[in-house]
């Protein structure tokens, strides 16, 4: 799997603590994190993840420590390549990458809101800003 390494810091604006977790396999800086065991998170699979904590800080290998950033944040992501709205609701995409949904779309399928856009982006794997929620 080829991630994006993002030039500038995850964090854009810090609204609450990062936590610590330990990292299940590989995560990457920037990508939607599952919880899968105590204090465990894996990268998030797409919009059938639904146990969502926030997004990975840096990168870090299976039983590394890993900061994660989780709601109230404004965090950059990688965007999955298909179109991402400023203002429009995010849910995971394809290893943890974030999906623009609108909202009546994301109950519908079931997937999880985790943030608001803050900006546009259509290029896969480029940053996009989050305020995760």
């Amino acid at each position: 799997m080829t991630f994006p390494t993002l030039t500038d810091d995850i964090i854009v604006q810090e609204g609450t603590f990062a936590y610590n977790f330990t990292a299940s396999g590989t995560v990457y800086a920037g990508q939607l994190v599952d919880a899968v065991g105590t204090m465990q998170v894996k990268a998030a699979v797409g919009i059938s993840s639904t146990a969502i904590v926030g997004v990975a800080a840096y990168y870090a290998t299976d039983g590394e420590k890993v900061a994660v950033y989780g709601p109230g944040n404004i965090v950059r992501c990688a965007a999955s390549g298909t179109s991402v709205a400023a203002g429009e609701c995010v849910q995971a995409g394809a290893e943890g990458r974030v999906l623009d949904v609108g909202s009546i779309v994301a109950k519908a399928s079931g997937a999880v809101v985790v943030g608001k856009a803050l900006e546009s982006q259509s290029t896969a794997d480029a940053a996009v800003r989050v305020l995760l929620i």
